[in-house]
């Protein structure tokens, strides 16, 4: 059975590390007939740190589906559409709008202090940070509206208007994420195996991977992701090993 982890919030509770309780269970994913997947819209290179060596060789679905790497090497990718970056960048540089630009190793980044995720970019110093202009085949953009949000409308609209952008806003970053159209951490799981799985997360990014999964454990307890959870687990690295284990147990075989 194949087990899928979004990251932060669900295996992670400081952004930076995983606790040993936690990743001393998914190391016994094996023993009970699992693999072990992880799905985050973190880049793979932003998980490198925090999953570790072992784990890192893992399934790892990255920028909410954009990009899936295995065993250390990229296997597959879905970019944003070449004009409506470009036309999203000029956005951003017309209302002065902080933005982060990935593609699947490096990034571009414009009025970085604003990006509340900063601090957690690229951890081990690997990538290379570049002008948007230059950056090749970029997968994921988020723009932060923190000083902006009367544009979300704005932006929503045309972009549902040029179908070519997948969005998400997470009202606590003030941040909007645009991922390539009709792609998700969902539709790449898919894409990329069709077993029924077991899904474990605790945002709004999560649900459409809570619609598809056999079973789905929610962490913590954002209210929208309620709806399409089996069972429910605190935000807490004891909690979420045990059920982890639980189910390593009651799926084994199945």
């Amino acid at each position: 059975m194949n087990f899928v982890f979004d990251l932060d919030g669900t295996l992670s509770f400081d952004g930076y590390s995983i606790d040993e309780s936690i990743k001393e269970v998914l190391a016994q994913a094996a023993s009970y007939g699992h693999k072990v997947n992880f799905a985050s819209a973190r880049s793979y290179r932003d998980s490198l740190d925090m999953l570790g060596e072992k784990l890192a060789q893992e399934r790892v679905f990255g920028l909410n589906g954009g990009l899936v790497y295995e065993r250390g090497e990229l296997i597959l990718e879905h970019n944003l559409d070449p004009v409506g970056y470009q036309e999203a960048i000029k956005y951003c540089r017309y209302f002065n709008l902080p933005f982060f630009v990935d593609n699947c190793f490096n990034y571009a980044t414009d009025n970085e202090e604003y990006i509340p995720f900063i601090k957690m970019v690229d951890p081990l110093n690997l990538a290379q940070k570049v002008s948007a202009d230059d950056l090749k085949n970029p997968i994921k953009m988020v723009i932060y509206l923190g000083n902006h949000e009367d544009l979300l409308a704005d932006i929503t609209y045309q972009a549902k208007e040029t179908d070519l952008f997948e969005l998400i806003y997470h009202e606590s970053e003030k941040c909007l994420y645009l991922n390539p159209n009709h792609i998700s951490k969902s539709s790449t799981i898919r894409e990329v195996f069709d077993e029924p799985y077991i899904a474990f997360g605790n945002d709004k990014n999560d649900i459409g991977m809570f619609k598809d999964a056999l079973y789905a454990v929610q962490v913590g307890r954002y209210p929208y992701l309620k709806t399409y959870a089996d069972d429910q687990v605190e935000a807490d690295s004891q909690a979420v090993a045990a059920k982890i284990l639980e189910l390593f147990q009651e799926f084994q075989g199945k």
